[in-house]
């Protein structure tokens, strides 16, 4: 295909779906037309949504990365592959304007036309902030709304680093100039507007040796009631030679280590608001192609298990089926300065497959901070998340679905996880080292300590292969024996509750030792326990991942 330059290009393809034939094509002509000029050079920007136009490809793989990533979303004007001046956009390639027309389509997608019988209950104040984002900012104005500019304006307050002293300077200074404009008053108020949509956290403390959350009944606590370590900050005194407790200009103490904790009800509530969104909760029952080929998780064996196992939750196909997925950061980006801090995310399994890894549909559910892991103690900080995910199990919330307009009773269950090894031993128990390291495997293992290395390795797989495998008879190609057992014995969670049952928890905390286990009884069986996992109920390690409850 030849482009000439009035032609008008087909973008219409850049809000289908990445399964979809006619967004295939369109990547197809896009490729077209960003390399019509590829003899002057050899690589062109990458759009897809990681690269973000900042990464200098080759046309093949810039193909593969739109395909599999995704088309970087307000990218409507080509001006990095040839297309109109650079002179309006940002060196991004994220058009400027865009972002508020953006805004006022994620605003009328989000504010449909509801009935009189939409909630007015807990929902009320996130419908009601959502109306007001109607509002133009002054009158005539079709620009901005108050809503859309208080988001600005907070944006550029945390990007700048702008203190609230001079965040309210410059409130004040607008207000004079544009007297007739709906604009907030102060910093307060600014968050207070934005704060009815429900994305707020709880600060929770925490010993800064991983004991203990000051929460519940230990929420009056000024030191751990395991280790004795102050809760507080303290700063050495001149006064009387010793030290005191670090406060804030307003007289607060401040405390070593805080859990910042994202309620989930209100989250999950969130999805059905919306008649789109809570359609696409139902995909997995009412749109997913039932073939009997792997196209999203409610076709693999665990969610069939599960369906089979509790047969109430699966009769309501709004329930949620989560994954958690955790691993440490490091926030600053210095690796001379060693740090890490944990965030908790949990992934939405009913959505259409090519919406569930999608970064907005993620519901970030706490940030433990550094500055270290908190390794096995880990249990200690997902206390707040376990207890709300049992209440979703057992009792659950009222919720609107604004797509069937009525209320139901919803409900979640967490389906598995994922992390890699290391993440693994501290959310399972199961240490992920020596000779037992493999979860799948158990007190069966595969492992051969190298004779020189002094290292596990695990090289024993056609054990896994069908009984009649030709590979099971060949002794040359592997270590010079027939491989004749059976594939092992995959723990379920009442096998798994048996085994725990025979021993003691472990003391968490830094300044604890964590040895392992203590057996109450002598046991006949191998094991690589390191801790009674927190996620109570039946728990069951299956293809690394915890199935729940």
């Amino acid at each position: 295909m030849d482009f000439e330059e009035d032609e008008t290009i087909d973008k219409s393809w850049l809000e289908l779906p990445r399964n979809h034939l006619d967004y295939e094509a369109g990547v197809k002509n896009f490729m077209k037309f960003a390399c019509r000029d590829l003899e002057l050079v050899e690589e062109i920007w990458c759009p897809c949504r990681k690269c973000n136009n900042k990464n200098l490809l080759k046309p093949s793989k810039v193909e593969a990365h739109i395909m599999w990533k995704g088309f970087l979303q307000g990218y409507v004007h080509w001006i990095y592959h040839g297309e109109g001046e650079e002179e309006d956009y940002m060196s991004t390639g994220t058009v400027i304007g865009d972002e508020d027309d953006r805004m006022k389509e994620l605003i009328n997608e989000m504010v449909p036309d509801y009935d009189e019988d939409a909630p007015k209950d807990e929902a009320s104040n996130f419908y009601q902030v959502l109306e007001d984002a109607k509002v133009p900012l002054y009158p005539g104005c079709e620009k901005y709304s108050r809503l859309s500019f208080t988001i600005h304006l907070l944006h550029i307050k945390c990007q700048g680093g702008l203190s609230i002293k001079w965040f309210n300077v410059l409130l004040n200074l607008l207000i004079k100039a544009f007297p007739d404009a709906k604009l907030p008053r102060n910093f307060y108020e600014a968050r207070k507007t934005i704060s009815n949509l429900g994305h707020s956290y709880t600060k929770i403390d925490a010993c800064p040796n991983d004991c203990m959350l000051y929460w519940k009944d230990d929420a009056d606590r000024n030191d751990c009631r395991v280790c004795g370590v102050s809760r507080w900050k303290t700063v050495s005194s001149n006064t009387n030679n010793g030290s005191e407790n670090r406060r804030t200009p307003k007289g607060k103490k401040i405390p070593e280590k805080q859990l910042r904790y994202f309620n989930l009800k209100p989250r999950l509530q969130k999805l059905f608001m919306s008649p789109q969104p809570a359609t696409d909760m139902r995909y997995h029952a009412e749109e997913r192609i039932n073939d009997g080929l792997l196209r999203h998780p409610a076709d693999a064996k665990t969610w069939k298990t599960f369906d089979k196992r509790h047969t109430t939750f699966a009769a309501d196909p709004r329930n949620v089926r989560l994954a958690l997925a955790s691993d440490g950061m490091n926030p600053y980006g210095n690796m001379m300065n060693p740090h890490s801090t944990w965030p908790v995310v949990l992934i939405i399994y009913n959505l259409p497959p090519w919406e569930v890894m999608q970064e907005q549909n993620f519901i970030l559910s706490m940030i433990i901070s550094g500055p270290k892991s908190p390794g096995n103690d880990i249990d200690v900080y997902l206390q707040p998340l376990i207890e709300e995910l049992k209440e979703l199990w057992y009792v659950g919330v009222t919720t609107y679905d604004a797509s069937k307009k009525e209320y139901f009773q919803l409900r979640a269950a967490l389906l598995g996880t994922i992390n890699d090894f290391p993440a693994l031993a501290m959310l399972s128990g199961w240490s992920t080292k020596g000779s037992l390291a493999c979860p799948c495997c158990g007190s069966d293992p595969c492992s051969t300590r190298l004779r020189y290395g002094g290292k596990f390795c695990y090289m024993q797989h056609r054990r896994f292969l069908p009984a009649d495998h030709k590979w099971r008879q060949q002794t040359t190609p592997f270590n010079g024996e027939k491989e004749l057992r059976e594939k092992p014995h995959l723990m379920n969670g009442d096998e798994i509750n048996h085994q725990l049952a025979h021993f003691e928890q472990v003391e968490f905390g830094k300044n604890a030792k964590q040895n392992g286990l203590t057996p109450t009884v002598p046991v006949d069986f191998d094991h690589n326990w390191k801790k009674k996992v927190y996620f109570s109920g039946r728990v069951a390690i299956c293809e690394h991942n915890f199935v729940f409850p």
